[in-house]
């Protein structure tokens, strides 16, 4: 999968690894999610998208983020800058 540069406001396509406890097994599965914000880092087996990016001289930015492992995303789409 190809993935945007770093800092593209992108939306993030994925399933999320789900548990349950005392349940019937067929009412656990992976659910399918959205996640829209930037694109802060590319890892090697994960990205990081901030939905929030917080304003300050913190040498490190302080956000409201995402880790998404790399095998549950299904798909990510460049979208225009807010």
């Amino acid at each position: 999968m190809r993935l945007p540069p770093k800092m593209s406001f992108i939306l993030c396509r994925w399933t999320d690894i789900t548990g349950g406890i005392n349940l019937e097994q067929s009412k656990i599965r992976p659910v399918k999610c959205s996640t829209v914000g930037w694109l802060l880092e590319i890892k090697k087996d994960y990205i990081l998208i901030a939905s929030s990016i917080y304003e300050g001289d913190d040498e490190e930015k302080v956000i409201d983020g995402t880790a998404i492992p790399l095998g549950c995303i299904n798909q990510i789409k460049r979208l225009k800058r807010p």
